[in-house]
């Protein structure tokens, strides 16, 4: 199968995003909202859906973040692996703010 990593304008900011260099990159690494592309696996954009995902929590085992996305339109949950260039800074900040969004 193969994988997509690209560059995107960010749905929520409008930042220009660039691709991610170990993996493939759904979500902005600024804000933290992403566009549901994919299915089950990391960049297979398989999914039609297309919602806009909300960070809602983290977790850091054995010092790896992963932060779990929910998608506003069909409710899917999804965790992803922090990329080395986000701003995780202001993640607790943007997860208060998009759970109101979210519910």
């Amino acid at each position: 199968m193969k994988k997509i990593n690209e560059s995107f304008t960010c749905i929520h900011c409008g930042k220009e995003i660039s691709q991610a260099v170990k993996t493939c990159r759904n979500h902005c690494p600024y804000c933290f909202v992403s566009l549901h592309v994919d299915g089950d696996i990391p960049g297979d954009r398989n999914t039609g859906c297309k919602g806009k995902m909300y960070p809602t929590m983290y977790e850091i085992k054995n010092g790896q973040m992963k932060i779990l996305f929910q998608c506003q339109k069909c409710g899917k949950l999804h965790r992803n692996k922090r990329a080395d260039d986000d701003e995780v800074e202001n993640l607790d900040t943007y997860i208060k703010k998009y759970k109101e969004t979210l519910y």
